[in-house]
C-alpha cells in the first residue's frame, strides 16, 4: 500500500500522455450494496452460478474490502485509486441522471455538487480517454464532478439481464476497433427490493427457512422476509453477470476481455451499509482474463484502492504516483500475496450532506483482526433514509426490528447504537464472528493486539494526511463550478 502517498511527482497532465502498449479490453461489473453471498462461499440459500462460474475460473479474493461503505466515496476510491479523505469525495453526491444529454456531463451541467474530487486526482475513464479507449458506463454516475468520468456511452438500465445483454453489445458495437472499458453497474440489489423484483417476475424468492439472518438482526418474520427479498436480488444481480457475459461470448471477446466482478459495500442495512462494521465493508471480488491463474482462491487483504492500479497495469497504462493502491497482478499471475501488504484501511465520513449522518470511523484489517476508530465517539449518528424508511426505499426491515425490541432486545440495540455515544475502539476477530458481535477492545487478553492496531491506523492516519477535524468544516478544494480551470 502506497501509504507515503507519493504525491503529485507525476501530474495529472502527465499521466494523460503515456500511450497504451496492451489494447487490453476491460469489463469492470459492480453490484449495488452486495455482501459476498454467494453460492460458491456456501450461503445457504440461493444460486450465484455466474458469480461463482468468474470465481472459478479467475481469482477470487476471499479478503476484498470496500475503501468507503457509502456510493460515492467507494465508487471514487474504485475509480481513482485513492481514499475518500485523499481524493475529496467523501460522501455521496448528486450528479445527472444518465439519461440526460451530454451537457449535463460537461462543464456546463447545472447539476454540480459542492463535494468532489480534487483537480490533482486521476481518474480512469480519463486515463482511458486519453489512451484510446471508448469508455461506458451502466445505471448511475454518482461522480462528482461529472465532467471527470468522461464515459463515451451512457445507458440507465438498472437490474434487468436482457436490457443489460442489449447495452454491452451496443457499447462493443459502438467501440468498433477501439478497445474498451466498460463499467457496468448493476443497481441489485440495492434497495427498493421489489423494484428489481417487478422487473423480473420470474424470480422467487430463497424459502424463508433456507436463509441465514445475520447475527445483528432479529430472527422474526419480517426481518426474515427482507432478507429474503435481499437474496433473491443478489440473484437478479447473478442474471445480470451472466447477460454481460453473454453479450461478451456473442461478440467474440468473452476470452479476450479483462474481467472485474465487486461490490460498492455490503449489504443495505444498518450495522453494514453507511458505516464501518464489518459487514458494510466486506466485498466479493473475483478477476478473470487473459494472463490471470485460474481456480484460485487468495487471502490476502485487498481494498478497492487497488482496483485502478491494477487495471492499469493490465492495461499497459503508467500508474500515476497519485493513486495510493497496489497491482495486484502478482497475485493475479499465480503469486501467493504483493509485496509488503499485512493490512487494509478504510473509512466512513458521512452517507449524505446531512450533517446529522456524519459520523467519522477509520478501519485497518488483515481480513481477521478488524480495528475500528471511531475519531468521535461521543456524537450520535442519525440512520440515512434508505437503512430506516419504507416509502421511498421499502426497508420494511426497520419496523419489524422495533416491533420486536422487547423479545430481541440485543438485536434492537444494533440499531439504537447509533444514536447514542458509543466506545472510543472496536475490535473484532472476523474468522470467529464474521458478523463483527463480539467487541474485544476491553478484553484484557487482546490490549497488546489493540495497541499495535491503533499504532498502525496513527501512523496511517499522519501518512496520509487524513482529516483533523470534520470535512463539513474545511473548504474543498475541488472546482464547484461549471467555469474552466
Amino acid at each position: 500500500m502506497r501509504l507515503h502517498h507519493r504525491l503529485l511527482t507525476l501530474s495529472l497532465a502527465a499521466a494523460l500522455q503515456f500511450n497504451v502498449s496492451a489494447k487490453q479490453n476491460v469489463v469492470f461489473i459492480l453490484a449495488d450494496d452486495m455482501s459476498p453471498d454467494l453460492s460458491l462461499l456456501g450461503t445457504p440459500g440461493i444460486e450465484t452460478p455466474h458469480i461463482d462460474g468468474l470465481a472459478k475460473e479467475g481469482v477470487y479474493f476471499h479478503n476484498a474490502f470496500s475503501a468507503s461503505a457509502s456510493c460515492s466515496p467507494s465508487r471514487t476510491a474504485i475509480l481513482t485509486g485513492m481514499w475518500p479523505h485523499s481524493n475529496g469525495n467523501w460522501r455521496n453526491v448528486h450528479t445527472p441522471p444518465l439519461n440526460l444529454p451530454d451537457k449535463a456531463f460537461s462543464r456546463q451541467t447545472h447539476i454540480v455538487d459542492k463535494v468532489g474530487i480534487g483537480k490533482h486526482v486521476a481518474t480512469l475513464p480519463e486515463l482511458f480517454k486519453a489512451n484510446g479507449y471508448y469508455t461506458a458506463i451502466t445505471q448511475k454516475l454518482h461522480l462528482s464532478p461529472a465532467w471527470r468520468y468522461p464515459y463515451d456511452g451512457r445507458n440507465p438500465v438498472q437490474s434487468t439481464p436482457k436490457r443489460f445483454k442489449q447495452a454491452i453489445s451496443h457499447f462493443i458495437k459502438e467501440a468498433g476497433d477501439k478497445p474498451f472499458f466498460i463499467h457496468a453497474n448493476v443497481a441489485a440489489p440495492h434497495r427498493p427490493y421489489r423494484t428489481h423484483l417487478r422487473n423480473n417476475p420470474d424470480q422467487k424468492l430463497p424459502a424463508a427457512e433456507s436463509i441465514e439472518v445475520p447475527g445483528f438482526l432479529p430472527d422474526t418474520p419480517g426481518v426474515r422476509r427482507d432478507m429474503q427479498e435481499y437474496f433473491a436480488c443478489v440473484e437478479i444481480a447473478d442474471d445480470c453477470v451472466g447477460a454481460i457475459l453473454e453479450a461478451l461470448e456473442e461478440a467474440g471477446l468473452r476470452d479476450d476481455t479483462l474481467i472485474f466482478f465487486t461490490a460498492d459495500q455490503g449489504m443495505p442495512i444498518h450495522y453494514a451499509k453507511a458505516s464501518a462494521y464489518p459487514t458494510g465493508m466486506r466485498i466479493p471480488l473475483a478477476v478473470v482474463g487473459p494472463g490471470v491463474v485460474k481456480g484460485q482462491t487468495n487471502r490476502t487483504p485487498v481494498s478497492q484502492i487497488d482496483y485502478a492500479p491494477t487495471i492499469l497495469d493490465y492495461c499497459g497504462i503508467e500508474i500515476p504516483e497519485v493513486m495510493q493502491g497496489d497491482s495486484l497482478r502478482p497475485i493475479l499471475s499465480g503469486e501467493e500475496t504483493i509485496e509488503g501488504r499485512q493490512y487494509v484501511f478504510a473509512e466512513h465520513n458521512s452517507h449524505g450532506p446531512d450533517p446529522r449522518e456524519f459520523y467519522p470511523q477509520r478501519v485497518i484489517t488483515d481480513g481477521n483482526w478488524y480495528y475500528i476508530l471511531n475519531v468521535d465517539p461521543k456524537k450520535k449518528q442519525r440512520l440515512p433514509d434508505d437503512l430506516r424508511g419504507v416509502e421511498v426505499w421499502g426497508n420494511y426491515a426497520y419496523d419489524a426490528i422495533i416491533a420486536a425490541k422487547d423479545s430481541h432486545p440485543e438485536a434492537y440495540n444494533y440499531l439504537t447504537l447509533f444514536d447514542k455515544p458509543r466506545a472510543p475502539e472496536h475490535l473484532f476477530k472476523l474468522d470467529e464472528d464474521k458478523w463483527g458481535l463480539n467487541d474485544l477492545a476491553g478484553h484484557p487478553e487482546r490490549q497488546e493486539m489493540l495497541k499495535h492496531m491503533r499504532s498502525q491506523m496513527a501512523d496511517w492516519r499522519e501518512v496520509t494526511k487524513d482529516i483533523k477535524k470534520s470535512p463539513l468544516e474545511i473548504p474543498h478544494h475541488q472546482e464547484t463550478t461549471g467555469s474552466p480551470d
